[in-house]
């Protein structure tokens, strides 16, 4: 899995391509933790070119989504695929996370950019 950021006034955007298992937890945590140490007001998960998300994947998201909610900020996930949205619903987990399209992130946050 691949991982870069891109900065904005207060918002953090992550990139995630590639697949995301068990084997790419640890480096996704300690990445996340280094890009986020700034404590941004919000961070933007674009996973337009994540192909493929496990449980232990979605399980250290959720790990990052309480650290990053616990100094205040918000994480919003974008750019879903059908199959890890569909994924996120049945697990419940669109009530943890704020699910947005490519389209509305940019509108919403990234429009004066």
């Amino acid at each position: 899995m691949n991982i870069s950021k891109s900065e904005h006034p207060n918002l953090l955007v992550i990139k995630l391509s590639g697949k995301f298992d068990i084997e790419q937890t640890q480096n996704f945590e300690k990445s996340f933790g280094e890009m986020s140490a700034g404590r941004p007001a919000k961070v933007g998960m674009d996973l337009t070119e994540l192909n493929f998300i496990d449980s232990s994947g979605m399980g250290s998201m959720i790990k990052c989504l309480n650290q990053t909610r616990n100094y205040g900020g918000e994480m919003i996930l974008f750019g879903l695929k059908p199959m890890i949205l569909n994924v996120c619903k049945l697990a419940k987990l669109d009530n943890f996370f704020r699910v947005v399209t490519p389209e509305e992130f940019q509108s919403e946050f990234l429009s004066d950019a």
